[in-house]
């Protein structure tokens, strides 16, 4: 049997990298990008959200979504403990609001975003979370009817969830103001999960900062592992590359 998703943790160098992945997600979904960083002698950890990685999906769905807030400062502060004073914080999806909320509460080197909707976009979240529930399910053991039930009953926990991390998104969107570091935005133009062009409403508010956002017009909503991934670790480790790192700072 495939073991279940675990943190991806590797110490390297002096610059640290936080990856956070998406909802529904694992480490799974920026592993690729964690070793690419790794080779360039980064530091990269990638934590699990607390529900994540099990064969239930309720124990996803039992979870506040402020919850997965915490675990991003947690994260943060686990970066502090092992001595590194310098974070840049990036993440997929869902995991982008945070790592965006941390820029501008936690006094980030830089960071940013691959494919999330912090400014407010239509979306096929609930449709996605469905498929995931009858993949893990199928994989778990349990019969079609079995699951068929189980998708029609989470239907309202999913939607009460979605709206907990839409107010997440607000949250981070209010702060867009606050942030003094730079920011790196990442967009697939064919993703099938938001609508792209809302990433052009979070640049317009962020007008007066340092962003880089980059557009993959082939790639779809998990773009760290599709066919432009090779781009965008490139165009990551360049943007690391250009941020301010005091190299004496552990």
């Amino acid at each position: 049997m495939k073991s279940l998703p675990k943190p991806l943790y590797g110490k390297h160098g002096k610059r640290a990298v936080l990856l956070l992945h998406a909802y529904s997600g694992s480490p799974n979904d920026v592993r690729m990008l964690c070793r690419f960083l790794e080779k360039s002698e980064y530091t990269v950890y990638a934590p699990l959200f607390e529900g994540h990685g099990t064969l239930d999906p309720e124990d996803i769905l039992s979870q506040k979504a402020e919850n997965w807030w915490k675990d991003t400062q947690k994260a943060i502060q686990f970066l502090k403990s092992e001595g590194f004073s310098q974070i840049a914080a990036f993440g997929l999806s869902m995991g982008g609001i945070f790592a965006v909320r941390a820029l501008a509460d936690e006094s980030l080197i830089g960071g940013g975003f691959f494919c999330s909707p912090i400014s407010p976009v239509e979306n096929h979240v609930p449709e996605n979370f469905e498929k995931y529930v009858r993949q893990v399910l199928k994989f778990a053991g349990q019969s079609d009817e079995a699951i068929e039930a189980a998708t029609v009953g989470f239907r309202p926990m999913i939607r009460r969830q979605l709206e907990e991390i839409q107010n997440q998104a607000t949250i981070t969107e209010g702060k867009l103001s606050e942030i003094q570091s730079p920011i790196f935005m990442a967009q697939a133009g064919q993703d099938e999960m938001i609508d792209p062009y809302g990433v052009f409403e979070t640049a317009k508010k962020m007008a007066e900062k340092r962003v880089t956002l980059q557009w993959y017009p082939n790639s779809k909503h998990v773009i760290t592992v599709g066919d432009s991934r090779r781009i965008l670790e490139k165009d990551v480790l360049d943007f690391l590359e250009n941020l301010p790192w005091n190299e004496e700072s552990i």
